[in-house]
């Protein structure tokens, strides 16, 4: 045990009186019997000038440094558990000089290590070494108590429920696979008709269907009513759907939160899905010593060896959404959870949602009782946007006729948002939103097109110019077509437009007017650098300019503020920054356009020059690529023809 005021009291060790050439500084040693500590190595550490830099202490299995000069400017004299040996240079010990006794006294309580680099190294290195044995021996500890404990913690949880998977197939995946045969054809009474032979994978009967069901499609199944995907049976590939279900406990009057991901594989050739669950965090809400702890532990990368769990800070919530296993929450969280019956409000839940927000917000905020008790467990489990609102109208923005779709249709607060924009909303327009599951990009996409249009018919016209796209537009996803849907209109409301012309509205091709409007956009906005433009040139901005060419490459000159931008963009560099505009129009370092003789039009490569002393600022071409010797050369001569031209629009001015 290192007690700091016996410590303070030891009697300094002398440095030696004559120091090596390049020993940076010096140091005494000696052992001390120094009452309750103890045996007591005190090494003292000067400068080359004899000023005491620090005293280092250590009984053997601790150590303390108390500093007496500031190391740095991070670093205040004092007592401190920092290694005062690490140089700053790939973290070597100092060079510390000091007499075979001193050196003797340190070995004897710190041990002997190797001889790196000479005599004057060996107290840095046994102090060095010593620091690193105690931390790394801590740390082991550390990290076994740590493993122990996330042991313990483990094995309180039970094994899964006994009815999980059928939880799973019955109240968490929306639908199941219909496995459809090839199209028979049967005679029968002289005509022709077709059948197919179908299995659910959901009931596993097996039953006649029409031609009308074609793999591709979706229905219910006939014999046990459940949604069902159509497949074609000859198709050997397994298919696979994902979740996330949290899944609560009890044990020793203590909660657990168990959040799993739930893999169902269905494979044409057997009757029952199979499934394989893994958790990935868990959540225990212990007593310990009387006071509440909330432990989190997380399945996550860890560096070298692929994944692992990784204990995190006290505290930490796992706010994701998941599906909730409600079989068992009587049992957990009793007949009322905050005046709230949590195993029959979520019974009905066909969606995922933060439980834990959820169990917060009923512990917390007033409003999400009255949710739940009004069949909203989706509400009741989101961000609150208005703690203080007084009913259902002041929260959503809704009218209270909109609460029989917000309980069928289990809306999020994101959905009745956007609804909430649209003018003269119903509520069978938040049934029809609710059933598309849309995420939360697209739905802020749609509060801002509910403006304009109504949700309904704008998720019809942008599914129906999606499946009309062809090409590479064919290939974007829902997102995308509504960014460009909610672009076109704003710009249309930006150039007045009569938004009330469905003409206007919904344009038979929305790319092609998306990309015209784009362009009278960008018109209007670089008129004024147009008119600047203009004016510059007909100032005599390029009063001294020639044609220039040869056989194979021709310039260009900027005419317009667009021309740099599309050189900009149809390259793929920074020339259409507003910065080259504004110095070319100083007339001083001017941006060229390098085309070939045989494609005049087609951007090859951009030059930027200083017109006064005919040097190449920059040469690029597409993606900053270099420019190859021929181009090279060309431009040099443009630019010597520059300094001629622009010397001859001198001297006649002159004249």
């Amino acid at each position: 045990m290192l007690i700091k005021k016996i410590l303070a009291a030891l009697p300094l060790s002398p440095a030696p009186k004559r120091l090596p050439r390049h020993a940076g500084v010096c140091a005494g040693a000696a052992v001390h019997h120094a009452g309750r500590c103890g045996d007591v190595l005190a090494v003292d550490v000067y400068s080359r000038k004899r000023e005491l830099l620090y005293r280092f202490y250590s009984d053997g299995r601790n150590y303390i440094t108390r500093l007496q000069h500031p190391f740095s400017t991070f670093t205040e004299p004092g007592w401190t558990k920092r290694n005062p040996t690490e140089s700053h240079i790939y973290s070597l010990p100092d060079d510390i000089a000091a007499n075979p006794a001193s050196i003797a006294a340190v070995e004897e309580v710190l041990g002997r290590v190797a001889d790196w680099r000479g005599d004057n190294s060996k107290i840095g290195c046994a102090i060095q070494m010593f620091i690193y044995r105690v931390n790394q021996e801590r740390r082991d500890r550390a990290r076994e108590r740590k493993r122990a404990l996330q042991k313990a913690h483990f094995a309180m949880f039970p094994k899964y429920p006994a009815d999980l998977a059928a939880f799973c197939e019955d109240r968490v995946f929306q639908s199941s696979v219909l496995y459809v045969s090839k199209l028979k054809k049967i005679l029968a009474n002289g005509q022709v008709s077709g059948e197919r032979r179908a299995v659910c994978r959901h009931c596993g009967k097996s039953f006649q269907v029409g031609r009308e069901v074609k793999p591709g499609g979706s229905g219910i199944c006939p014999k046990c009513g459940h949604p069902v995907i159509y497949r074609a049976g000859w198709l050997e590939k397994e298919v696979t759907h994902k979740v996330k279900i949290c899944i609560a406990y009890k044990v020793d009057g203590q909660l657990l939160l168990r959040y799993v991901d739930v893999e169902r594989i269905i494979y044409p050739d057997r009757k029952e899905p199979d499934y394989y669950f893994s958790d990935y965090f868990k959540t225990l809400f212990l007593t310990v010593n009387g006071k509440p702890i909330e432990y989190a532990y997380a399945w996550c990368q860890a560096p070298y060896y692929g994944y692992d769990w990784r204990r995190l800070r006290c505290g930490t919530e796992c706010l994701g959404d998941s599906y909730v296993y409600t079989s068992n929450l009587r049992e957990v969280f009793g007949e009322r959870y905050y005046n709230v019956d949590l195993q029959a409000g979520l019974a009905g839940l066909r969606r995922p949602i933060s439980f834990r927000r959820l169990l917060d917000n009923l512990k917390n905020i007033p409003q999400a009782e009255y949710l739940m008790k009004a069949g909203l467990p989706v509400l009741a489990a989101g961000n609150l946007p208005d703690a203080s609102a007084k009913n259902l109208p002041e929260l959503t923005g809704l009218g209270k006729h909109f609460l029989p779709a917000m309980r069928e249709s289990q809306a999020s607060f994101q959905e009745i948002k956007a609804i909430a924009a649209q003018r003269n909303a119903a509520p069978e327009d938040l049934r029809q939103l609710c059933a598309q599951r849309l995420d939360g990009d697209c739905l802020i996409l749609l509060e801002r097109i509910a403006h304009f249009n109504a949700i309904g018919r704008s998720l019809r016209y942008v599914q129906a110019q999606k499946e009309a796209s062809t090409g590479r537009m064919r290939r974007n996803k829902l997102p995308y077509f509504l960014r460009l849907y909610r672009d076109y209109l704003d710009m249309a409301q930006s150039l007045k437009s009569d938004m009330s012309q469905r003409a206007i509205l919904e344009p038979r091709d929305l790319k092609e007017r998306h990309d015209l409007l784009a362009a009278r956009v960008n018109e209007l906005k670089s008129r004024p650098d147009d008119e600047r433009f203009q004016r510059a040139i007909d100032e005599g901005l390029y009063g001294w300019a020639q044609d220039y060419a040869n056989e194979d490459y021709c310039v260009a000159y900027p005419m317009k503020r667009s021309d740099l931008t599309t050189e900009g963009q149809r390259l793929n560099h920074c020339v259409g920054m507003s910065a080259y505009f504004e110095r070319h129009l100083l007339g001083h370092q001017m941006v060229f356009f390098i085309r070939k003789v045989s494609a005049p039009d087609k951007p090859y490569f951009t030059a930027e020059i200083d017109t006064d002393t005919g040097r190449i600022i920059q040469l690029y071409g597409f993606g900053d690529c270099s420019a190859p010797k021929e181009v090279r050369a060309f431009t040099e001569g443009f630019c010597r023809k520059i300094l001629r031209w622009k010397s001859m629009d001198i001297r006649r001015e002159a004249a």
